[in-house]
């Protein structure tokens, strides 16, 4: 009986067509792995948590499996989005949702395998690969442990993948092109977080490699040569390929206009990993950027003039001046001076309401401040999401839950955030005074028997 490989997961891995190039997903290059009376059916999709996927997607899925068949269990990329209530799932959801997976699999007579999210392309202003997927591949690897399922830890191949490429060379694998660059992307694309096909491949290796090392596969399943020939190193991004870029910062007889910087604003605030975009005159083929006189890269130009940039590594935190240079057919703008600050931790924000330990009621209010820059304040109770608010041009924040809270002692954590940076959070402890479940009030006002058109009871209507 042949086997299948299921792909269960999000964007990262999901199919792509010929209309979507140059992106493709992890889960698709599986099938030019594998040799013999293995198939690939992969159901990972765009937009998908766990939590998600677990009621819209899974049951299609079990219907379809049968005895024997090997399944990868991929979340984690978009369900560790805090800055996105609707789909961030919280660590504790997330591990019940992986035992859940896990369990269904098995009870059917599947295999499950576990399977950490890829990292992101994302360097330190000094070079060293960034972890930014927070405690979910952590929080796998410990249902994996628990449950005694094999795990396949790409968090880590990839993060050391990308070390050893380097970030002059890594966006050779990812779906980043500059205007004109692809014939699909007219406009170019940066995109740190979904492949190309050759990254895509490289990713598809790793989990094909790692599934004949738990002997889930047999080495007669796939294909040796493939499998087991080193991973090219890509060739290194265009932008660093330019030839002397410091010379154009002293153009004698600059012509045309120099390039417009529209984001971040001048004198603005951005965080280390801003994206840069703007318009460029007529006759404009490529921007060099130069910061104190360094190159630090370069961007085409599309042919409507707009163009956009992010640097291969993140920025300092602090301020930043930045030069822009055209380069066109007869020459080099004028230097563009551009300023603005990079903001790289956000201090936890200031909670004045309710008080440290105070009562309150049913509906307790929280309020406080949170320094110049920070968007967006998100409340979290026992690792849950109960709420999130937006910040005032003043800093000012409040925040009232749209449904009543259990009598008792309360400790909620309020983590502020800005860009992809998020606070410690600050710790507030209270209590709710309120009737009880289990009091008999709750019953006092309830009639004998239901209503009818005609009712003369009445009904106690206060909030509990």
């Amino acid at each position: 009986m042949n086997q299948t490989i299921f792909v269960l997961g999000d964007s990262v891995a999901a199919p792509r067509t010929d209309e979507e190039l140059p992106m493709a997903g992890w889960g698709q290059k599986i099938k030019d792995l594998v040799v013999g009376p293995i198939e690939v059916a992969n159901y990972a999709r765009s937009a998908m948590t766990s939590r998600k996927y677990f009621t819209e997607r899974f049951p299609a899925m079990l219907n379809r499996m049968r005895r024997g068949d090997v399944v990868l269990i991929g979340f984690g990329t978009v369900d560790r989005v805090i800055q996105d209530g609707t789909r961030y799932v919280p660590v504790p959801e997330y591990k019940e949702l992986l035992r859940l997976f896990t369990r269904h699999i098995h009870e059917e007579g599947g295999v499950p395998v576990l399977v950490t999210p890829c990292a992101r392309y994302a360097f330190s202003a000094s070079g060293e690969v960034l972890h930014t997927l927070g405690e979910h591949p952590r929080a796998m690897q410990e249902v994996a442990a628990e449950l005694g399922v094999p795990v396949i830890d790409l968090t880590s191949r990839t993060m050391e993948l990308w070390a050893q490429i380097g970030p002059t060379r890594l966006r050779q694998y990812f779906c980043w092109t500059d205007p004109g660059e692809h014939p699909q992307r007219s406009d170019g694309i940066i995109d740190s977080t979904h492949f190309n096909h050759t990254g895509a491949f490289e990713v598809a290796r790793m989990v094909v490699a790692a599934l004949c090392d738990l002997h889930i596969l047999d080495k007669r399943d796939v294909d040796g040569a493939a499998l087991m020939a080193p991973p090219v190193l890509p060739p290194v991004s265009g932008e660093f390929t330019v030839q002397s870029p410091e010379s154009a910062l002293h153009y004698t007889e600059p012509s045309g206009e120099g390039p417009a910087i529209a984001k971040p604003a001048a004198g603005g605030l951005a965080g280390p990993m801003v994206k840069l975009s703007g318009t460029a005159a007529p006759g404009t083929d490529y921007l060099l950027f130069f910061e104190e006189g360094q190159y630090i890269g370069g961007t085409g130009v599309g042919g409507n003039g707009q163009w956009a940039w992010r640097r291969s590594v993140n920025w300092e935190a602090g301020e930043h001046v930045l030069h822009c240079v055209g380069l066109r057919a007869d020459g080099c703008s004028p230097v563009v001076e551009h300023r603005f600050s990079v903001m790289t931790e956000v201090s936890p924000p200031r909670v004045t309401a309710p008080a440290e330990g105070a009562f309150a009621g049913p509906r307790p209010r929280f309020a406080g401040k949170v320094q110049p820059g920070a968007t967006k304040v998100v409340l979290m109770e026992d690792g849950l999401l109960i709420g999130a608010t937006g910040v005032d041009a003043n800093g000012d924040w409040a925040f009232t839950h749209a449904h009543r809270w259990h009598p008792g002692a309360h400790t909620v954590e309020a983590i502020a955030l800005f860009s992809t940076a998020e606070s410690e959070p600050a710790v507030r402890n209270f209590k709710v005074v309120g009737v009880p479940e289990t009091s008999p009030i709750r019953t006092f006002g309830a009639s004998r028997h239901d209503c009818g058109e005609v009712c003369e009871h009445r009904p106690f209507t206060g909030d509990w």
